[in-house]
């Protein structure tokens, strides 16, 4: 919960700092050469990282986008992802560096954030199978032709505390007001116009103030963990006696 907290503050603050640091990338690079000819270590551009209170790979993208203007940004994307292919040894061994120790961005956190996800999305399906739930995942939707899907859409809606659920959604992260928003107006809404009312679990928590924010309306419920069996309500069906003697032969 905390890791989670920590990314979105600094993601926040570098969307707040990153066109001021931007402006400055021809003293970046500068510095950055001055301190090569002083020592030619390969934690330089880590070290100005800290220093500027930015992720090591923000910088890195700032001055390989500078120093290499003519190539395009999925170029130095590539860059990042694979510093072999930088031509300055020295500047690819510097940005392999802030590569193997970013923890916040970049191919490596991005492929960690991806595994945790999909490690509660496994979670979540275990424990609607062990609800009783019948239900149909985000592949079986695709093979229908849905495009936006959310993780679960129950063939039977149910209660819970007397709110119609419809589908369940999960996120692997702390829900703060900007990205749920985001999530509302990117994912949840079109959930609920599409299927009726659902939940949006955040595994890490998330802030009071979401649960009753406006953009929720009636269709959208927030909790921080699978509900409990007598949380739910589920449809009780009567079937006949004669019925229920045919089945048995």
């Amino acid at each position: 919960m905390l890791g989670s907290i920590l990314s979105r503050d600094i993601q926040q603050r570098l969307k707040q700092s990153h066109a001021r640091i931007s402006a400055k990338a021809e003293d970046l690079i500068a510095d950055y050469e001055k301190s090569v000819k002083a020592k030619g270590d390969f934690n330089i551009l880590l070290k100005m990282s800290v220093s500027l209170r930015i992720p090591p790979l923000s910088l890195c993208r700032i001055i390989l986008v500078k120093k290499y203007h003519t190539k395009s940004r999925q170029e130095v994307s590539e860059m990042i992802r694979n510093p072999d292919l930088i031509t300055d040894s020295l500047l690819g061994a510097n940005v392999g560096y802030c590569l193997y120790n970013e923890n916040m961005e970049g191919p490596i956190t991005d492929t960690i954030r991806r595994c945790i996800g999909e490690e509660y999305e496994v979670k979540l399906k275990q424990m609607a199978r062990d609800m009783g739930m019948v239900f149909h995942d985000e592949g079986d939707l695709r093979r229908t032709g849905y495009d936006k899907t959310p993780d679960l859409k129950l063939a039977i809606p149910c209660l819970f505390r007397g709110r119609v659920i419809n589908w369940i959604e999960s996120k692997a992260s702390f829900g703060d007001m900007e990205s749920h928003q985001k999530y509302v107006k990117d994912q949840l809404i079109s959930y609920g116009n599409r299927f009726g009312g659902g939940m949006v679990i955040y595994w890490f928590g998330y802030l009071d103030m979401i649960a009753d924010c406006a953009e929720n309306g009636n269709l959208i419920t927030v909790i921080d963990k699978f509900p409990k069996p007598a949380e739910f309500e589920f449809l009780k069906f009567n079937i006949p006696e004669k019925c229920r003697q045919e089945s048995h032969r």
